[in-house]
């Protein structure tokens, strides 16, 4: 086994120690003279503040200066339909909580929407207004015009009325027409059952109940009568609240009894229009049409003959 000199080592050690600083010197040279490359971003459509440089601004900051339109449809080719619909849609989100009702047949026939062919003149696109566009438009309509009358919001109204065709003016006085409390806070309604009509003036009170100048006991001398005017307020909770003047006429004593429920029912919607639905389920929001069959000729009622005799 050969031993190194001691000579032999010194140099390599010398040579070792030039090479290894060498190679500091170009990697330090080679680090200075490269370009900085800038980091891969978003491109931004708003203008960077002068204040950074481009090379400091992370992901984070380039999305909130990125220029976001408003509309998801604001490169779509219809514009004025995306604009409607954009607002329609934001109504039905600002009122999503009003209660709301099944339109019936007859009310959807007296009030009708735009045509098509006025639509699309409005929109000023010809063709690009399609079928599927003017139904998606009519049903937006529908669903704010099922809004409960009484809780129909200003703005709502407004948006109707700009999109319905337009009627004569008793018509336009009976869709907005609206009962309210008088000038001396009284709710004053009607309420009807066979031949009876009862009037009905409610305001708030303790509880007291005149029928034709009487209590409701002395009129009404029957428990089942005089049950028939509180369950109003017991289906809404509110017994003992409301003083209640009533004028009925007509009819018998059932009749009138049922006539003063349905008149006090509306009274109270009058008064809170958010009870309407739950009156309405206890079914007293649409009055009972029975009448008592008339009586035929040669009959003895309605519908019952004489005794058949044999001879």
């Amino acid at each position: 086994m050969s031993l190194l000199k001691p000579s032999s080592c010194v140099q390599g050690c010398r040579s070792l120690k030039r090479l290894f600083s060498s190679t500091v010197v170009r990697s330090q040279e080679t680090l200075e003279e490269r370009p900085l490359v800038p980091q891969k971003v978003r491109p931004a459509t708003h203008t960077i503040s002068r204040s950074l440089p481009y090379t400091q601004i992370s992901n984070a900051e380039m999305e909130r200066l990125r220029v976001v339109p408003a509309l998801k449809t604001f490169f779509g080719g219809n514009p004025y339909h995306d604009l409607v619909m954009s607002r329609l849609n934001r109504l039905l989100e600002k009122h999503h909580r009003l209660p709301r009702r099944v339109l019936d047949e007859r009310e959807a026939k007296e009030i009708l929407f735009i045509s098509s062919a006025e639509y699309k003149s409005r929109a000023n696109s010809g063709s690009r207004i399609r079928p599927v566009h003017y139904k998606e438009f009519v049903q937006a309509l529908q669903k704010l015009r099922s809004i409960e009358p009484e809780l129909m919001p200003h703005d709502v109204i407004q948006t109707l009325d700009e999109f319905t065709k337009k009627t004569s003016d008793e018509k336009k006085v009976a869709q907005l027409f609206v009962k309210t409390l008088d000038e001396f806070g009284r709710a004053n309604t009607v309420g009807k059952r066979k031949d009876a009509v009862a009037n009905i003036s409610m305001v708030r009170g303790e509880g007291l109940i005149l029928v034709n100048g009487k209590k409701s006991t002395e009129y009404f001398t029957r428990t089942l009568d005089t049950g028939k005017l509180v369950y109003p307020f017991q289906v809404v909770a509110q017994e003992s609240e409301y003083n209640v003047f009533i004028t009925c006429s007509g009819g018998g004593v059932s009749g009138q009894a049922e006539a003063c429920m349905y008149g006090i029912a509306k009274a109270l919607v009058v008064f809170n229009p958010l009870l309407k639905p739950r009156l309405r389920k206890a079914g007293l929001m649409t009055r009972d049409n029975r009448i008592v069959e008339r009586k035929k000729p040669g009959k003895l009622k309605a519908r019952k003959s004489p005794t058949w005799v044999k001879r």
